[in-house]
């Protein structure tokens, strides 16, 4: 009987043997553990980012605080005199006359408007300067049109998503006529 055993026994061995032979290449073991490294830097990162963001806005704080409150600049008081800064306003020639568009970007950038671009209109024959109301926002196109003192029959609706614009302010050939134009050429 010990002799079966013994057999046996290496017959176990032999197949362990076998088994590990059979065993297919380290490669997934090494891509395992290539991944399981790339995690932990990604979480360390993590870490030393979240770590990173409280630190610097404790201090930012700190040194505010140690600031006198008149040399403090709040949000508030930065869009103060600024009351339509969220409407977005391109300005199109449609006059022919040279350098209006940038002299009425710089009158609507006073009103507190932002302009995002001046150009050329697909013509010059405009007879009316004229609004058109590009977003869901239709409130914007009305307060442009009161700022400049536009009559609001010329403020028309022309929704155009692509353009991620809230209003285009088209100068027609009375450009000279509006009342905020003239209160600055005055």
């Amino acid at each position: 009987m010990p002799f079966l055993n013994q057999q046996r026994s290496r017959q176990v061995r032999r197949s362990t043997k076998k088994n590990r032979k059979k065993r297919p290449n380290q490669m997934g073991d090494w891509l395992v553990n290539l991944l399981l490294l790339g995690l932990s830097v990604l979480v360390i990162s993590f870490i030393w980012s979240f770590w990173n963001r409280n630190t610097t806005n404790a201090e930012v704080q700190r040194s505010l605080a140690s600031l006198p409150q008149e040399m403090v600049v709040k949000p508030e008081t930065l869009s103060a005199g600024k009351p339509y800064l969220t409407v977005k306003v391109e300005i199109l020639n449609g006059n022919g006359v040279s350098g209006v568009a940038a002299q009425y970007k710089d009158l609507i950038r006073s009103k507190g408007f932002d302009v995002l671009q001046t150009d050329n209109a697909d013509r010059f024959d405009y007879p009316n300067t004229m609004i058109l109301i590009r977003s869901t926002n239709t409130d914007a196109g009305y307060k442009l049109a009161e700022e400049l003192g536009i009559n609001k029959s010329l403020v028309k609706l022309a929704p155009d998503p692509n353009l991620r614009l809230d209003a285009t302010l088209i100068l027609g050939k009375d450009y000279a006529v509006v009342p905020a134009y003239q209160n600055v050429q005055n």
